[in-house]
């Protein structure tokens, strides 16, 4: 199964490096109601609960934050919006990038593995 956001927006940053972010983290309110509009169409579905893997798709390179991936902030945000239960059910990370595109998107594919309770 594949869950894809859709967000014409930068993307989100960390308020501060040695903290999560979350829906009030800069950049971080459209990914979080991208998030949130998901959810209310399958509220089932979610949060998920087994280990995936992230695709992002973006218009230029993601800044490389030191220490993190570019993509941690988003993947806290997704679990504060109720997407995923926990970070750590982040298997792997893959970036493209499309200069066609406006904003980003993240593509969350399911893999199959245990599924946590």
């Amino acid at each position: 199964m594949r869950h894809t956001f859709s967000v014409d927006a930068e993307p989100p940053d960390r308020t501060h490096p040695g903290r999560c972010a979350d829906r009030l983290s800069p950049n971080a309110p459209p990914l979080f109601e991208a998030a949130r509009e998901v959810i209310a169409t399958s509220p089932g579905s979610f949060p998920i609960r087994q280990t995936v893997e992230v695709v992002v798709t973006s218009a230029e390179p993601l800044p490389q934050p030191v220490g993190y991936c570019p993509a941690d902030a988003m993947i806290e945000i997704l679990v504060d919006a109720g997407v995923l239960w926990d970070e750590r059910l982040v298997n792997a990370e893959t970036y493209t990038v499309d200069p066609g595109r406006s904003g980003y998107s993240i593509t969350l594919d399911l893999l199959n593995s245990k599924v946590h309770p």
